[in-house]
């Protein structure tokens, strides 16, 4: 009988995510120097505290998806724990080395993800023959030595990874053109906090942020991936800029004002960043489906866009850096200029002063 339910639950859940919500697929695993099996889940909490607290960040669409998805309302420790269990069963002939929860937000928030249900994964983590890691994300604010200690104590020896959206290096970037509403101290408590328990570290660095140029973009993404390195970061995670609805990035956007970056640029930060630890390059599909992605010319831009999905099965970059197109010309060119107004200037035109419901 649980059986013959799969097939309906499965595709009322995907339906209304607009994705699947459970699936394996396979990342490059550096300490084992191999690809190895992965669960991911999403799994739909209230939302990101900071989203509904300040509007969020400035390039971020999950708001909009998760009151979709849940209508406003408090996600429940049943509804949870049976997405979990739901989508453990879809994957149960597989052996995931890993498993990687993304639930919009933040996984240690309990008005987002409830400690019980925080505590139960852990727990059937810790009794899983396969899994070896769990992955969850959070903001620095909710990554206290308490939480870690209890979490780490419930996984009983297998590896806890956190991922902090980080993004940029200079506070006043992450503040004005990102609206992350943390400091660097704050990231730096949050890696040492899990470091001392035995934690690992995901950093996410962001490319072109709002109001910088594209050279801009490029100089502070690989001193960001530097620092994060020199802290203590264990992984980086590239992501670059995309449009999605209901963001103030789209509202720029839609005005004229803002493009998403080059393939190229992303080419440069991980050609010049790629010696000092592993970095992941972030894909460019997403809910709500972005109107606008990082894109090269319409000759190369797929083809590129590929190689990037083969690095990070192989990170060997050696596949990025032998790629070239007639469009190379033209971006660069774009780099080369430097930028006529200070970033302090360009924020305060009224141009730029936009509103988000």
């Amino acid at each position: 009988m649980k059986n013959l339910l799969l097939p309906p639950l499965t595709f009322i859940i995907n339906n209304v995510l607009k994705m699947p919500f459970s699936y394996v697929d396979e990342v490059f695993d550096i300490k084992k120097n191999k690809r190895v099996p992965r669960w991911v889940l999403l799994l739909p909490g209230s939302g990101c505290s900071w989203a509904k607290e300040s509007g969020g960040c400035y390039m971020c669409g999950f708001k909009t998806k998760i009151d979709r998805v849940n209508h406003r309302k408090q996600a429940s420790t049943v509804k949870l724990m049976a997405i979990y269990r739901l989508g453990k069963l879809l994957i149960s002939e597989e052996y995931p080395r890993i498993l990687t929860i993304y639930n919009g937000g933040n996984f240690f928030n309990e008005e987002e993800i409830p400690l019980n249900v925080q505590q139960e994964i852990s727990r059937d983590v810790a009794k899983s023959p396969s899994i070896e890691t769990l992955l969850v994300e959070s903001r620095p604010e909710f990554i206290t030595e308490e939480k870690i200690k209890s979490l780490t104590s419930f996984l009983n020896g297998k590896k806890l990874k956190v991922g902090i959206g980080l993004e940029s290096v200079t506070d006043y970037i992450r503040d004005e053109c990102i609206h992350k509403g943390f400091s660097r101290e704050d990231y730096e408590t949050s890696v040492e906090i899990l470091k001392a328990n035995g934690a690992e570290v995901l950093t996410y660095v962001f490319l072109k942020p709002l109001y910088l140029t594209e050279q801009e973009s490029i100089k502070e993404a690989i001193k960001t991936i530097k620092y994060a390195f020199f802290i203590g970061s264990d992984e980086v995670a590239l992501e670059s800029a995309f449009i999605q609805e209901g963001t103030k990035m789209e509202k720029l956007y839609l005005q004229g004002k803002f493009q998403p970056p080059w393939l190229w640029s992303i080419i440069e930060v991980a050609k010049r960043t790629s010696h000092l630890g592993p970095i992941h390059i972030g894909g460019f599909e997403d809910e709500p489906p972005p109107l606008d992605i990082p894109h090269n010319c319409k000759r190369c831009s797929e083809r590129i866009t590929n190689l990037f999905k083969e690095y990070n099965k192989n990170p060997d970059i050696r596949l990025l850096e032998d790629t070239y197109c007639k469009c190379k010309t033209e971006w660069m060119r774009e780099i080369a200029h430097e930028p006529l107004t200070p970033l302090t200037e360009k924020i305060k035109e009224p141009s730029c002063q936009v509103l988000v419901n």
